[in-house]
């Protein structure tokens, strides 16, 4: 009898600790960065990768779509001192599965580049990192920009 009420203990452990595994596996998560600090605190970029569909339609909404929204892309003019007018960009995406904090940020960073290069302003996007990355990588790892 002791035998049979142990294994019924282990097999209901078991059924608790892989519930708890399904139930961290199945929590969808949000990566979210802004990069090229403008005037009046507005970034340049902001990128949204998501694994909840729900993050990215309540974060494109605006955005016209055929269907369950995937991702989108939403801009807005800045003025700038001097009269000139920039356009801040925000793209927003659903993905099966995150990229690293390092990834993430890296592509950040390069969308920034692209953005500024476009538009033809001063690139704004090493203000507050120098150029370097600032998650999960050795001191002193750079991003260059031409």
């Amino acid at each position: 009898m002791r035998a049979i009420v142990s294994s019924a203990r282990r097999l209901a452990a078991l059924v608790a600790v892989r519930g708890a595994a399904l139930l961290i596996e199945g929590c969808a998560t949000t990566r979210s960065a802004h990069f090229g600090q403008l005037p009046d605190s507005v970034s340049l970029v902001t990128l949204v990768v998501s694994e909840d569909h729900e993050v990215v339609a309540r974060e494109c909404r605006g955005v016209e779509a055929a269907g369950q929204i995937m991702g989108g892309q939403l801009s807005w003019p800045m003025p700038m001192p001097g009269g000139e007018q920039v356009r801040a960009v925000k793209v927003v995406r659903y993905t099966d599965s995150l990229p690293s904090q390092m990834a993430f940020e890296i592509d950040v960073h390069e969308l920034c580049h692209t953005v500024a290069v476009l538009q033809g302003i001063a690139d704004p996007c090493h203000v507050g990192n120098g150029g370097f990355l600032l998650t999960g990588t050795p001191q002193g790892s750079g991003l260059s920009q031409k």
